[in-house]
């Protein structure tokens, strides 16, 4: 069995969609399935991060800016007609169908998979919007909202299965094999792969601010991405800081999570990363769709939400670590609620098994 993977990076998308299908690649990896990744090379892309990862990636024609492009269309670079006509001409070099074509991007829905339906056995759609059709056999959802399990209604074609809620969360196999250190001690602070807001280099300077007014933080692992424009600045400021230790594109977040009593972060899928750790988290969303997850976890007080990348400051960041580092029982409840919300028996092997009983149940 083949697969192929459509998904993008880069300064502006940043590494999440990426970094979940290369876990989804893995599994179906272990499982004897040839993965291939297509992507367009955007400015700060992880394609040759893709390659170090053991997978081919067949790269998209590189664009030009387009100034007319809105919303997510922006994110794809051109027109979803033009994307999966590209991806067509691409895919000639393999005769007849391929098994499996996944889908993670925002910028690509029903048009997209429609036009490359006569290429594939079975096409997944991985999304968090809920905010347009699509037109596939299997749809991932891994969000958890009010209401959840009736997002996708009238958005997708008859027969289409829905794989909704954490229980199918893309995490790495390295969060279910992690145990919580019976006394975490350290903070952990981590916005993503590219940080456009520069909440890192707030959340250091916030730490500054704490020892500036003598007030005491714990020892501090601190995570970019290689796509981080603020690395060196970074590196500078967190050289004096006592006790923080910066890391670069790190392949062991469960362990900087297990070892961690708080993380100050964005929300977007280390939600759940930070839920089956049962790790507390003071969250500032990046983006417009990590509000409604982001809110519903608030309210069932699995995270301590700040507020807006683009109204937060580096005081109310300050305040919020002091509080929340001054409060054992309020971190302890908040590590219960979040632990409930994530099952150990699901996640990628779940998607995977569902992904090859369907391709044996139809074989052509």
């Amino acid at each position: 069995m083949n697969a192929h993977i459509r998904t993008d990076a880069s300064s502006l998308i940043g590494s999440g969609h990426v970094m979940r299908c290369l876990t989804l690649a893995k599994a179906l990896h272990k499982k004897g399935i040839t993965v291939r990744f297509i992507c367009r090379p955007h400015q700060g892309n992880l394609i040759n991060f893709i390659h170090q990862q053991g997978f081919e990636v067949l790269e998209l024609p590189k664009l030009n800016s387009e100034t007319n492009l809105t919303g997510y269309t922006d994110w794809l670079g051109c027109s979803e007609e033009q994307d999966a006509a590209d991806t067509a001409k691409l895919l000639t070099q393999y005769q007849g169908l391929t098994d499996l074509l996944v889908v993670d991007h925002y910028g690509l829905g029903r048009t997209y998979t429609l036009a490359l339906k006569n290429k594939f056995r079975h096409r997944m759609v991985i999304d968090d919007l809920a905010n347009r059709d699509h037109d596939c056999e299997t749809l991932l959802d891994q969000n958890l909202l009010k209401d959840f399990c009736n997002r996708y209604k009238n958005k997708v074609n008859t027969g289409c299965t829905c794989l909704l809620g954490p229980e199918y969360a893309l995490l790495r196999e390295e969060f279910y094999q992690q145990h919580r250190d019976e006394k975490p001690e350290k903070l952990l602070i981590f916005f993503g792969g590219s940080d456009p807001w520069q909440l890192t280099l707030k959340a250091v300077k916030a730490l500054q601010e704490l020892q500036h007014n003598g007030q005491n933080y714990p020892p501090t692992d601190i995570v970019i991405g290689q796509n981080n424009p603020d690395e060196q600045a970074l590196t500078a400021a967190v050289s004096s800081l006592p006790d923080a230790t910066l890391h670069i594109q790190t392949q062991h977040m469960a362990q900087l999570m297990n070892k961690a009593k708080l993380m100050l972060g964005a929300g977007g899928s280390t939600h759940w990363e930070r839920c089956i750790m049962g790790l507390p988290g003071l969250i500032i969303t990046v983006a417009e769709n990590q509000r409604p997850t982001t809110d519903f976890l608030s309210k069932r007080d699995a995270c301590i939400w700040l507020g807006e990348a683009d109204q937060i400051t580096v005081s109310q960041i300050a305040q919020a670590l002091k509080k929340a580092l001054n409060n054992t029982p309020l971190l302890e409840q908040i590590s219960r609620n979040a632990h409930r919300l994530v099952p150990l028996g699901g996640g990628a092997q779940a998607v995977v098994q569902h992904l090859i009983h369907q391709l044996e149940k139809h074989p052509t």
